[in-house]
């Protein structure tokens, strides 16, 4: 049976999403493998950022794509927070789901990440 052990985040800029997703989101570096990839410190799988040569925009949720979530205690929350240090959200309001609430951010190269509150 197949077992998934790495998450890789492709990224245009490493600066631009070192800044994004240690200092906005609250990730750390645990390693730094080259100028290209970069390991962040998460429970379970592994998650790296990778360096790419372009941004993507898909059309969430209608297109086709893989998509990050991460827990939140508070949805509503979060929107406010990332809605106050310029990240582009997708639902300002919280949208409902089988275990509880979502909604839906956008990395500066066009990831989508949705921030879920279990509520059930």
């Amino acid at each position: 049976m197949p077992n998934l052990c790495v998450l890789s985040i492709n990224v245009s800029n490493m600066d631009q999403a070192k800044q994004f997703y240690c200092d906005i989101l609250g990730f750390q570096i645990s390693k730094a493998y080259s100028e290209e990839i970069i390991s962040l410190e998460n429970e379970g799988l592994s998650l790296v950022l990778q360096k790419c040569d372009r941004i993507t925009k898909t059309d969430y949720p209608h297109e086709a794509q893989v998509i990050i979530g991460i827990e939140t205690a508070d949805v509503s929350a979060a929107i406010s927070k990332y809605k106050s240090q310029g990240v582009e959200v997708i639902f300002d309001t919280p949208q409902p789901c089988p275990p509880g609430l979502y909604s839906a951010i956008r990395d500066p190269f066009g990831n989508v990440i949705e921030l879920l509150e279990f509520t059930e």
